[in-house]
């Protein structure tokens, strides 16, 4: 009888502890899945500003390339504005939809691939400048001739006209080294981590949120 006794209470304290353990991975969950939350919808500004402020670049371009089509280098210099701005708005659409439909409900390792997304999504605006690098020159035309009124090109002299191709040189090739030092393979390196600082490490901050939570549950299982 004793020992059946003794049998009886030790199933229930065990019983006991396996929901209090239960109550404990849902109550940490509920916590660092609200902060994950939170500091996501932080980030939602980085796409919105973007998304509105390279809509209205992009639309002015396609003006300032017709507007200026007696220049070749004006139109061309438009059109490559134009065509980066809209790659830019298309980039920042895809992070709204990533962020928007990351249910928080789902299973921990679900989210997690959710967000890996996203921070590729976020990686993809580096990219997209690296490729913009060797174009600099052109979009320094279309920033003299907007802010300044400067025609640039009727100022060059044959000297500046081979300055201005070793540039676009020089800008190539930072260019593929960038575009290398970006590859999806190297998404989690440390300098990559650095350079989105405030501008993507809202997603670093939301994956420690996620491995605090599976910590916890392989501790306690």
């Amino acid at each position: 009888m004793e020992n059946l006794e003794i049998q009886n209470l030790w199933k229930q304290n065990e019983a006991l502890l396996e929901a209090n353990r239960k109550l404990n991975i849902s109550l940490l969950k509920e916590l660092k899945l609200d902060k994950a939350k939170s500091t996501l919808n932080r980030l939602l500004f980085l796409p919105i500003s973007t998304l509105i402020f390279y809509t209205i670049v992009g639309f002015y371009a396609m003006y300032f390339a017709i507007e200026n089509s007696k220049h070749w280098y004006f139109i061309f210099s438009g059109a490559v504005v134009l065509f980066f701005s809209f790659w830019l708005v298309w980039s920042s659409i895809q992070q709204l939809k990533l962020i928007l439909s990351i249910d928080y409900a789902e299973a921990i390792v679900t989210i997690q691939k959710k967000l890996l997304k996203l921070k590729t999504a976020i990686v993809q605006n580096l990219r997209i400048v690296a490729w913009l690098l060797p174009f600099g020159p052109f979009v320094g035309i279309f920033f003299f001739k907007v802010v300044f009124n400067i025609d640039v090109m009727a100022l060059l002299n044959f000297n500046m006209l081979i300055s201005f191709g070793i540039a676009t040189i020089v800008l190539e090739l930072v260019s593929l080294l960038l575009l290398k030092a970006l590859h999806p393979k190297r998404i989690n390196s440390k300098w990559l981590n650095w350079l989105l600082q405030g501008s993507g490490s809202q997603v670093n901050k939301a994956f420690q949120y996620l491995d605090a939570i599976e910590e916890f549950q392989s501790e306690t299982a």
